[in-house]
């Protein structure tokens, strides 16, 4: 069941068209995330779903409820839209304790006293920060003042909550970790959430749906294992950092000139034999459990995983999976 569907949501700021019908839907419980580089419309459309921009054309729905449909001249206010937002920049009030900026939305919603602080006991549990409720946001670390935002918008249980880049403030470890927190939190209440971000990594960490979003349009659409495995095309498999991206031309067998691969990095190998593609080694970094070989074919980089420090300038020779292969005309 999709909690958000937008058709043909289209938008222009004088002269340049910055979405081009627009169409997607959200399952209700998921997370969808809109990714691309700047200037393709993710954070226009993001915007436009809050209500904070007026699209030219285009029908945005919640559920059952409507929040615009530009052929009726509908366009439902943002704060009765009632939706949570989390910012890269954490938007909470400096002057109020952690509890009372939770409790204020749902001050603001008119809850009983009794009701505000159930919720309130129920979020903080839920983030791990019950004994931090009496603090003030100074007092807090960047990862536990994003607990306090996610807390503050589950608490409203709203229709829908929009993250802009809510990891982009933090170190890479609280990234890794905040980013499965925030899956494991949507998946326990329900959630159904928007995220905005021009960072894959965190796509991948966030995202039950990815949308890439090249020139204004919805460039490919599907699940993160859809997208790095099978990019729609080179730009998206360049953007995506899906895999090494080789002229045809320098693998055996594969004379088309024209014609470029996409070969994944666990597809290439260290050939045991003299068989294989010459290459020279660039770089090897020790990286997790495995040395990251970066070594160049052809005069293109290639990057491959192996067990064993090689060194740069040495010559090796390395065969590839052909089946793996994607290729782009």
């Amino acid at each position: 069941m999709s909690q958000l569907v937008i058709k043909q949501v289209s938008k222009s700021f004088g002269a340049s068209q910055i979405l081009r019908d627009i169409t997607l839907e959200v399952e209700a419980g998921s997370i969808m995330t809109l990714l691309g580089p700047s200037g393709c419309g993710k954070t226009t459309l993001l915007r436009i779903i809050a209500g904070l921009e007026t699209p030219d054309s285009g029908v945005i729905r919640a559920g059952e409820r409507e929040f615009l449909d530009c052929d009726k001249g509908l366009i439902l206010p943002p704060q009765l839209r009632r939706l949570g937002f989390v910012f890269q920049d954490y938007g909470l009030w400096p002057h109020m304790s952690v509890a009372k900026n939770i409790a204020f939305p749902l001050k603001m919603l008119k809850l009983p006293r009794h009701e505000i602080d159930s919720r309130i006991t129920e979020v903080l549990g839920a983030v791990r920060l019950t004994d931090q409720a009496a603090k003030l946001p100074e007092q807090l670390s960047g990862g536990q003042k994003q607990r306090v935002s996610i807390a503050r918008a589950l608490a409203a249980r709203p229709a829908l909550i929009l993250f802009d880049e809510p990891l982009s403030n933090l170190d890479a470890n609280l990234r890794e970790e905040l980013g499965q927190e925030i899956r494991m939190l949507a998946q326990q209440f329900g959630q159904t959430c928007v995220n905005v971000t021009h960072d894959r990594r965190e796509a991948q960490l966030l995202s039950d749906r990815i949308a890439l979003m090249k020139d204004g349009v919805c460039h490919q659409y599907g699940r993160p294992e859809e997208l790095f495995r099978a990019p729609v095309d080179v730009w998206a498999a360049r953007f995506l950092d899906a895999g090494n991206i080789l002229p045809a031309r320098v693998l055996p067998g594969r004379p088309d000139a024209t014609a470029e691969v996409m070969i994944p990095r666990s597809a290439v190998r260290l050939a045991e034999t003299g068989e294989g593609i010459e290459a020279t080694v660039l770089s090897s970094l020790y990286i997790d459990d495995r040395y990251e070989v970066v070594a160049e074919v052809d005069g293109h980089p290639v990057k491959l995983f192996t067990d064993r420090l090689l060194s740069a300038g040495q010559p090796v020779r390395i065969t590839v999976e052909q089946e793996t292969l994607l290729s782009y005309l």
